[in-house]
């Protein structure tokens, strides 16, 4: 985990792979970095009313893609989320990625503060797919 005061450099990542992004204190943000590269992948997660996170911005840079990396960095992350669990909106192409760490599609139950969102997004003519974790 990275902490708060590294978030510039973050930041300064995902600007550099052509986002938008900027970490929020109140954030958990999770990174891996390359010995001469510095930051290679990053994924945010946003706690929630319900006490459940909103993963956000799970992002390789260009040149590590393919290579396992947003796997290990998931992997590393999502032990720490039990019992809430987490929440995403994936790609339609990347729900096998989501569903070999255990997501699920469309879960049953989600907390209403991220089915709002997504709603949300869905309306604006966003084609992204709910996703959900939860630690059994």
């Amino acid at each position: 985990m990275v902490e708060p005061a590294s978030f510039p450099l973050i930041d300064r990542f995902y600007r550099a792979q052509g986002y938008k992004v900027k970490c929020g204190t109140s954030e958990l943000v999770y990174a891996i970095a390359a010995e001469s590269e510095g930051f290679i992948a990053a994924a945010r997660l946003l706690p929630q009313t319900s006490g459940h996170f909103w993963l956000r911005n799970l992002l390789v840079a260009n040149d590590w893609r393919g290579q396992g990396i947003a796997t290990g960095l998931m992997q590393q992350l999502l032990p720490n989320l039990a019992p809430q669990g987490c929440y995403c909106f994936a790609l339609p192409h990347l729900t096998g990625f989501y569903s070999a760490l255990d997501f699920t599609q469309n879960p049953t139950h989600c907390p209403e503060d991220i089915l709002r969102t997504y709603t949300t997004y869905r309306a604006r003519g966003r084609d992204w797919v709910l996703m959900g974790f939860i630690q059994g």
